[in-house]
């Protein structure tokens, strides 16, 4: 059997920093952060992993984002968040998964995210999630934030290619005809595959991205010569070399116990500008240059230091 479609470029293994697993995204401009092998992968900056089995978590308390957006893709649990803005008052929006949390950080904004697990000993009520940061134009940065949310995410039923058997599911978590509507094209999506099947998953051709291989045993792309195992190993897509290679090729092998493969494809248009990132009050400005971080950052620290309440804080969007 010919396989064709896109290639892999590179296999990541990820990176354990505490409870946190680091899977795209390493130091800031001043060598701050979790030092990781794979920086980026256009249009995305940063993916993390985690399980908390615990509430209250994390202990970050409000902080800012600007110049990115930031989707939390939540497979499981209850989470609250809260944003300068007012969305959901002084109290938060509770939201329980399988959902999307998306916002839009623009000019700037400060947001906090905490767990609620009722029952720490249940591990059905333990937060499994992806936090994803998606790169954006530089005329997004400058606009206004905003938020949304999704907690009817569709599911899709995949068919192999002659259309004779449903070979798995793909839930949306952002595109595939969910709610969530984003500065560029994104697709976030968690497919199920069942074993002994073949996959043409689709991909623009002139997008970036990455999957992200979460359990079971799968085989990715046209030159694929060994299964990956690893979970949160990173399959970085290869450009593609014609208009042809619109999709990925997954492949999973007979399972004795007939267990399914299951992996997250996070891909989208690419934004191809500069952009650098700065770590500043458990939070994170991207902006074009170093020098405007820098700039941002120190406003966003006063205004972290002083407690300022409300607004999307727009006056630290743009560098004095």
């Amino acid at each position: 059997m010919i396989i064709g479609g896109r290639s892999i470029a590179r296999i990541v293994p990820p990176t354990q920093n505490g409870p946190i697993t680091r899977l795209v995204g390493t130091l800031d401009i001043d060598g701050k952060g979790t030092d990781h092998p794979l920086d980026q992968c256009d249009p995305f900056i940063l993916l993390d992993q985690a399980v908390i089995p615990k509430s209250d978590l994390p202990p970050f308390g409000a902080h800012p984002h600007r110049g990115h957006s930031v989707v939390t893709v939540l497979l499981q649990g209850k989470m609250k968040s809260w944003d300068s803005f007012g969305a959901g008052g002084l109290e938060g929006t509770v939201i329980k998964g399988p959902a999307s949390y998306w916002v839009d950080a623009g000019s700037g904004v400060f947001h906090d995210e905490t767990t609620i697990v009722d029952d720490p000993d249940d591990p059905l009520q333990h937060i499994n999630l992806f936090q994803l940061w998606v790169g954006v134009k530089e005329e997004d940065r400058l606009k206004p934030a905003a938020l949304q949310y999704d907690i009817n995410l569709p599911v899709e039923e995949l068919w192999d290619e002659g259309k004779d058997s449903v070979v798995g599911s793909a839930r949306y978590f952002v595109g595939g005809g969910g709610t969530i509507q984003t500065p560029h094209p994104i697709t976030v999506a968690q497919v199920t595959q069942h074993p002994g099947k073949t996959l043409k998953f689709p991909i623009e051709s002139s997008h970036g991205g990455f999957i992200v291989h979460m359990e079971g045993c799968a085989s990715y792309g046209k030159e694929a010569k060994d299964a990956t195992i690893l979970k949160n190993a990173v399959q970085v897509l290869a450009d593609a070399s014609n208009d042809t290679e619109n999709y990925i090729t997954v492949s999973t092998p007979n399972a004795d116990d007939g267990s399914d493969t299951k992996y997250l494809v996070c891909v989208g248009e690419k934004i191809q500008e500069p952009w650098c990132k700065k770590l500043v009050a458990n939070g994170a400005i991207i902006a074009q240059t170093e020098d405007e971080a820098r700039a941002i950052a120190s406003n966003v620290e006063k205004y972290a230091k002083s407690g300022l309440d409300g607004g999307s804080f727009s006056p630290f969007g743009t560098a004095k």
